[in-house]
């Protein structure tokens, strides 16, 4: 128990005064520490606890396709839905019931990590080998997948894919598939085969997606039909996009506002399409985006004419609104302060820094280089000119 405690007083340093990693590192050597101590405690252990039907509705976990089998702690027992501060849920994720994963989440303590509740996840393979955290310092990192640059260039991984011990034990595959320049920011994706590129370019936060016959299912997460098609297959209902989605697959989901949502959605925003056509844009963390589906279009409201992805008319309630969701990036910190633009990875070792006061004591600077004309400013050349890419 000793070593567990000690494990505990590195996670709480972790997500408190360590500096981030770098951009090339997905986690630092105390939190690396820290995943090894974590599965020497849970090994052997884990497996004696009492087994629940599937991990609570509030215990945030990767997306991990197949079936699985649940394991829960004495605290998290004492209130399974919501379960309270020392509670750990263990994860086996298998196929042909075979154990090919292991997700194991700790909620630890107060303000560990508000944005998911002060829950911590750890992805692991059988072996015991870490994978994913869900404190990485990972920008191209997606929901169900798990991703890692070299020389400029992108591999992507699904968790449940059997090639990923192989890839992480040689650093490369006998056999391939290279894409160039399909990936974020135009870099080059390299994974075992086709479909997992596919998976990967088309998975979204907020969305639950499958490739089927080479076309890609969107559904809403935590939808009923989100529900139906993971329990029973295609719903019922479906509507049909051809060729609007990546790579220029055609996009099938329940209904029209979904796909919409899909197509346009970016992080930190939410998304609409009037009949229209037009792209209504709200801020994830504002009162817009619920007075406008409670109450429909606002009266008074700014619209800027084909200015979208696809020369689109874009409308929304608030001045700045457009503009930020113009620049915004997966992968990229992006705020627009005093008419300037500035971009910071999203895993960068600046961020800290930037978020006390929206600025950097060093910084590079580029005049009008950046979307709309604007001046950008980031840590270094090499973040502005990758961020642009994503512009060409």
């Amino acid at each position: 128990m000793s070593r567990f405690i000690g494990a505990f007083v590195c996670l709480a340093v972790i997500f408190g005064s360590i500096v981030p990693a770098a951009a090339a590192e997905r986690r630092s050597e105390e939190h690396q520490q820290f995943a090894k101590d974590f599965w020497n405690y849970l090994s052997g252990k884990y497996e004696k606890w009492d087994v629940v039907p599937q991990a609570p509705a509030s215990v945030p976990a990767p997306q991990v396709a197949g079936e699985s089998k649940t394991y829960a702690n004495p605290v998290a027992l004492q209130n399974i839905n919501e379960p309270g501060y020392g509670s750990i849920i263990v994860v086996e994720h298998l196929q042909a019931g075979k154990t090919i994963g292991v997700t194991a989440c700790y909620r630890a303590k107060s303000g560990i990590d508000s944005k998911q509740n002060d829950w911590y996840w750890l992805y692991y393979l059988p072996s015991g080998e870490v994978v994913k955290t869900s404190a990485d310092k990972a920008a191209f990192d997606k929901p169900g997948y798990v991703t890692f640059e070299e020389d400029g260039r992108l591999w992507a991984f699904g968790l449940a894919n059997p090639n990923l011990a192989d890839f992480l034990n040689a650093g490369e595959l006998a056999k391939q598939v290279i894409r160039p320049g399909v990936g974020p920011s135009g870099m080059t994706v390299k994974s075992d085969e086709m479909e997992t590129i596919l998976g990967y370019l088309a998975a979204k936060p907020g969305f639950v997606t499958a490739i089927e016959d080479g076309r890609v299912w969107v559904l809403r997460e935590g939808s009923e039909a989100a529900e139906e098609f993971l329990t029973a297959g295609e719903p019922a209902k479906q509507v049909i996009r051809p060729g609007v989605g990546p790579l220029g697959v055609t996009l099938k989901s329940d209904d029209a506002a979904t796909i919409a949502a899909y197509r346009y959605g970016k992080p930190g925003f939410h998304t609409a399409v009037d009949a229209d056509g037009r792209v209504w844009v709200f801020p994830a963390d504002g009162d817009a985006w619920k007075e406008f589906s409670e109450q429909g279009e606002p009266a008074a409201h700014v619209t800027k004419i084909g200015v979208g992805p696809q020369r689109e008319t874009l409308k929304t309630r608030d001045a700045g609104v457009i503009e930020a969701y113009l620049v915004a990036q997966p992968g990229y910190v992006t705020k627009i302060v005093d008419g300037r633009l500035w971009v910071l990875r999203a895993d960068c070792a600046e961020l800290k820094e930037f978020a006390g006061n929206s600025d950097l004591a060093k910084h590079v600077t580029k005049i009008g280089a950046g979307p709309l004309g604007m001046t950008v400013k980031s840590p270094d050349a090499e973040t502005i000119d990758s961020y642009m890419r994503n512009f060409r």
